[in-house]
């Protein structure tokens, strides 16, 4: 294997190139929580336990705490060409984070990029991949979401230095190169559509392992084939199956390196990668074998791209 996939990353990314990946806001489903408020009994236990499930497939939201910070409070920054954001407070403290957000409005911010007062999130937060996510999905981490303990920790403002960029500039970018992914009816439960789900979407891996174009869009042609510099600076693999300069590991040894982190050399994952697969309540190692073998086959499943990152 290069020596890049010692730098694996999956976590978040663009204008996101900018950015390491974001998993800003939210996610959720509900059963005891009435579908339009923020203030309900407490969800069911197998909600929360799913929830939280989602929550590690995602890497563990881990763009939402600084290191040996608190769960969720926010505060990580992005320095993109735009300026530097912050990620959000997302816990359920009322007055900083997302507590006095209803379901509805956690789900939009996330699908949507919006807040509750219309504003536009930066896609620092993949909403464009995150509008993928099946509903029952989506609702289940809300409910994990509203059991996070509230932190009350002011949210730091963004610092935009591009003149129109939030009222011209992005709303063109989105509407020109920001495809959004179509959410299933339900969530695939086994085969390769299930590890295609967790990949695509949960696991929002493209980001971070799809090369970027000069607009900063992913270079889907490339899907999944690496980049030289990836959200912290770092090389970022190719993870296509191209025997030359790709990924060769076998399905199992896959499955094993998302959840133990260990890679058949002996080496161990570090940069983001480690990060996401550590999580932060919960990441990659949280998965079933099952579902790390699913992503492992889908990987060996797509075109092969030959693209040498690193020496």
């Amino acid at each position: 294997m290069p020596d890049a996939m010692r730098h694996e990353t999956c976590i978040r990314a663009p204008l996101r190139t900018v950015l390491g990946g974001g998993i800003l806001l939210f996610l959720g489903f509900t059963l005891s929580f009435s579908r339009g408020t923020s203030e309900a009994a407490a969800p069911m236990p197998d909600l929360v336990t799913r929830g939280k499930y989602v929550f590690g497939a995602a890497g563990g939201c881990g763009c939402h705490t600084e290191t040996k910070g608190p769960l969720n409070a926010g505060g990580r920054r992005y320095d993109g060409p735009f300026g530097t954001v912050y990620s959000s407070n997302i816990t359920p403290d009322r007055q900083t984070g997302i507590g006095g957000w209803t379901d509805e409005q956690i789900i939009t911010a996330i699908r949507l990029g919006r807040r509750p007062n219309g504003e536009r999130l930066i896609p620092v937060h993949p909403y464009p991949v995150f509008n993928g996510m099946a509903e029952e999905d989506l609702r289940a981490l809300v409910a994990y979401l509203r059991t996070v303990p509230p932190m009350n920790r002011p949210n730091r403002s963004k610092q935009i230095t591009v003149p129109l960029f939030e009222s011209v500039f992005l709303p063109a970018w989105l509407a020109a190169f920001a495809a959004k992914e179509t959410p299933p009816p339900i969530a695939p439960t086994s085969g390769l559509a299930r590890g295609e789900y967790l990949l695509r979407v949960v696991g929002h891996c493209g980001e971070c392992h799809t090369p970027r174009g000069v607009t900063q869009a992913t270079d889907n042609s490339r899907f999944l084939a690496g980049t030289p510099k990836g959200p912290d600076g770092d090389p970022v693999p190719n993870i296509t199956p191209d025997k030359a300069t790709g990924l060769t590991w076998s399905e199992e040894e896959i499955a094993d390196f998302l959840g133990s982190g260990n890679k058949p050399d002996g080496d161990v994952a570090g940069g983001l990668m480690g990060e996401v697969i550590q999580g932060t309540s919960a990441g990659y190692k949280d998965l079933t074998n099952a579902d790390r073998l699913a992503i492992a086959r889908y990987l060996k499943s797509i075109p092969p791209v030959r693209n040498k990152i690193g020496k």
